[in-house]
């Protein structure tokens, strides 16, 4: 039995294991560079008072949700380049690259626009908060939207290079561009006196640097440095879009979906739970993102590795991917076990020692672990999907386990059976388990391997 279990964790294919792992590491360290920024970017917000730290946190909330919208076009190009990289047909990865740039600008420009005019009503559609707090978040939210575009043509560009399987560019490029941001908020929020419209101020050209950077490297990666090569691909052909935006459609829906309920949790925990409970739901949420940062990369290795492989005809090559991947999921899901389940407690007081917070928090970790171990199927599967360009099992599974599943259980669990917040704890355990088992039925229907985009 000891046999078996340590056979579970042998490395089968070392090439596939370390090619995994180069993809990985530097969308993991991207993760923690950019957790650090927005880390950075609150304490000089705070620093301005709670008015503007609060309008902050409900800017980029309902920024967030705008933001991921970006994966209409993404979510397209890197399967669709990443297989013509894997067939060899660099023609085709310049075509799918210079498409997506000019759909991601139309639709990165409209959001753009719209959001900019409409973002006070954005605000109280989101949240209905005082008229002082929305002129605050207006603010801050009409600069930051602003710069949606960007944003959108970051996302396509950063997919590119990862679809061609160089992770490590978009590394540096935004680390720089956090660094720029960082130096920038201090002297626009204090010597210049701009406050928190300052920070906005300086994220937006800081996302423009990362723009400009990027998309130099991309030019010279792809196109040899040719400028009239690259201008000459920014064009649309109309069966083309119409296959990066039919991939792209589900994972947006997907996308979009996650942070909204989100949301509808935030209310259902504050109305159940209190201000102790928030506290713990928001506190606990914040630690599991260190979980997710190495399964971010994972998936993200994943899928580029399962793109070239099928471009290449390669069937057996991805099926050695996803079993050396779930191994390394296995390994961070058990590593995690240890501080969730064990020293709960101990982690939920290095944020705040209030003894309500603390007991909350711990059942919220220990209860919400147990689903979340189960995350490594969505992790692995979604990566796979993702790379044969087969959105559609992620979106079901997800909006499935997460609308229906989580919400529904979470009012019935803590309201009819009167298990208070313990009971939207078990909900949301409940639903990873639900978008495993479902995702996992897709998956071992093996049509993504047949899947022709």
């Amino acid at each position: 039995m000891t046999k078996q279990v340590f056979n579970i964790f042998k490395i089968n294919s070392k090439e596939e294991f370390s090619r995994i792992f180069q993809l990985s590491w530097p969308v993991m360290v991207g993760m923690i560079l950019q957790s650090l920024l927005g880390t950075v970017d609150m304490m000089f917000i705070s620093s301005l008072g709670t008015s503007q730290a609060a309008a902050a946190s409900l800017g980029n909330t309902a920024s967030g949700v705008v933001f991921v919208m970006s994966s209409l076009v993404s979510a397209g190009a890197i399967a669709l380049i990443a297989r013509s990289y894997g067939e060899g047909n660099l023609n085709a990865v310049k075509r799918f690259n210079g498409e997506t740039l000019i759909l991601t600008l139309v639709i990165g420009g409209i959001l753009s626009i719209l959001c900019y005019y409409f973002n006070e009503d954005i605000i109280r559609l989101m949240y209905n908060p005082e008229p002082g707090m929305i002129k605050l978040t207006s603010e801050y939210l009409s600069v930051i939207l602003l710069g949606t575009v960007f944003v959108f043509l970051n996302s396509t560009l950063r997919t590119t290079l990862q679809a061609i399987g160089d992770t490590k560019t978009p590394l540096f490029v935004f680390g720089l561009s956090n660094i720029i941001n960082i130096v920038l908020d201090y002297l626009f929020m204090f010597p210049m006196g701009m406050g928190i419209k300052g920070a906005a101020i300086a994220t937006v050209i800081s996302t423009i640097f990362s723009f400009l950077a990027i998309n130099m490297v991309l030019i010279k990666k792809i196109y040899n440095s040719s400028i009239s090569d690259f201008i000459s691909c920014l064009r649309i052909q109309f069966d083309d879009a119409i296959r990066i935006l039919k991939i792209g459609s589900w994972a947006c829906i997907q996308q979009i979906a996650r942070p909204i309920t989100g949301l509808l949790m935030f209310r259902l925990v504050l109305e159940v739970g209190g201000d102790s409970g928030t506290a713990a739901f928001g506190i606990g949420g914040q630690l599991f993102n260190y979980t997710f940062i190495f399964l971010v990369g994972l998936s993200t290795a994943i899928s580029i590795m399962v793109g070239q492989s099928l471009g290449k005809g390669d069937i057996d090559g991805c099926d050695r991917i996803i079993k050396e991947g779930m191994k390394l999921a296995i390994i961070n899901m058990i590593l995690f076990s240890i501080p969730y389940l064990i020293f709960p407690g101990f982690i939920m007081k290095i944020f705040l020692r209030d003894a309500a917070v603390v007991a909350i928090g711990v059942q919220y970790l220990r209860i919400v672990y147990l689903g979340v171990i189960f995350v490594i199927y969505p992790t692995i599967y979604g990566g796979v999907f993702q790379g044969a360009g087969d959105t559609f099992p992620p979106m079901i599974s997800s909006l499935v386990a997460n609308v229906v599943v989580k919400l529904a259980s979470a009012y019935y669990l803590s309201k009819f059976l009167n298990l208070g917040i313990n009971g939207v704890w078990a909900a949301i355990a409940l639903s990873v388990i639900v978008e495993a088992l479902i995702i996992s039925i897709y998956f071992n229907r093996n049509r993504w391997k047949e899947k022709v985009i």
